[in-house]
């Protein structure tokens, strides 16, 4: 077995704030012991390591990002999600996967043990012949990505002595079991969102309506600056997105002006208006009569 040499290694992963695309140093504390960096291999890039803790806010990876827990204990931390930090839990031989440009915050303060593989999208097409729709998931344990990640680690403790066909074999595999798990991407309008982002957007604006949402917020979702999501939302939906924020808003006012028996007030409130008056403006601006009116309409 190819005895690796003593030296010193760093993580390259190549992690970016969300925006750019130029590689930061953000786990530089970690331990690497092993990388694939001089293995020649094509479109894939493989480290294993651990570190004590990990504080970061809106990082992408430059590539699908696949990560396996190689503790034999549950792995805890936190995960920003829309406005809030929820508490995470990866078993052993788990997997975190991050989809290439879509920003993460993380705060970790145990300690990690893990591989951590970087999979460029362009060669999984060049495999597989189109795009998967690549989404973030935490804990996942998957009979196939699972013992792919562990053969990859053992492959680069060891040396890399299986060579690049190896590499290519093991990229088929996480290709086809990615298209499998979240099917194949749609693409987006040049310029605009893909349906994935879309559907992000979409999906945390309804489930906040009734707080404050920021097109930093929402950029911050689908890992995109402020400037570049507010033109690619806008050629996608067709309005910018504070306008479709407040016709969401409308349109829930609307449904529960129909089927609840709520105040005006308390509608207001519920569908993220300052007060009743600010909702009863945009309301009759929007749809040419009063909340009032509306539901003296149904009888």
């Amino acid at each position: 077995m190819p005895t690796r040499p003593a030296i010193d290694l760093k993580s390259e992963l190549p992690f970016a704030q969300a925006g750019g695309s130029k590689p930061l140093p953000v786990l530089a504390h970690a331990r690497i012991e092993a990388t694939s960096k001089t293995y020649g291999w094509d479109g894939l890039y493989v480290e294993v390591g651990e570190n004590q803790g990990w504080q970061v806010r809106d990082l992408v990876p430059v590539g699908h990002y696949i990560a396996i827990n190689r503790l034999a204990t549950d792995f805890h931390f936190e995960a920003l999600q829309g406005d809030r930090w929820v508490r995470q839990i990866m078993p052993p031989g788990s997997l975190w996967i991050q989809p290439a440009g879509q920003a993460f915050s993380f705060n970790v303060t145990e300690r990690a043990q893990w591989c951590g593989a970087i999979v460029q999208p362009s060669k999984l097409k060049a495999l597989l012949g189109s795009d998967s729709a690549v989404e973030p998931v935490i804990g996942l344990l998957d009979e196939t990505l699972g013992p792919a990640m562990l053969g990859l680690c053992a492959e680069v403790l060891r040396g890399g002595s299986s060579g690049r066909r190896f590499a290519e074999g093991m990229l088929t595999v996480i290709g086809t079991q990615l298209m499998r798990l979240f099917g194949e991407a749609q693409l987006a309008p040049k310029g605009g969102l893909t349906g994935r982002q879309r559907r992000i957007v979409t999906d945390h604006v309804d489930a906040h309506l009734d707080q404050t949402i920021q097109v930093s917020d929402l950029a911050r979702l689908v890992g995109l600056s402020d400037a570049h999501f507010a033109r690619a939302f806008k050629q996608t939906v067709g309005m910018a997105p504070h306008r479709f924020v407040v016709e969401r808003r409308l349109e829930r006012g609307k449904r529960m002006l129909a089927d609840t028996e709520d105040s005006i007030a308390l509608i207001a409130s519920a569908c993220g208006f300052a007060d009743q008056a600010h909702f009863s403006r945009a309301f009759s601006q929007t749809f040419g009569l009063s909340p009032s009116a509306l539901r003296k309409s149904f009888g």
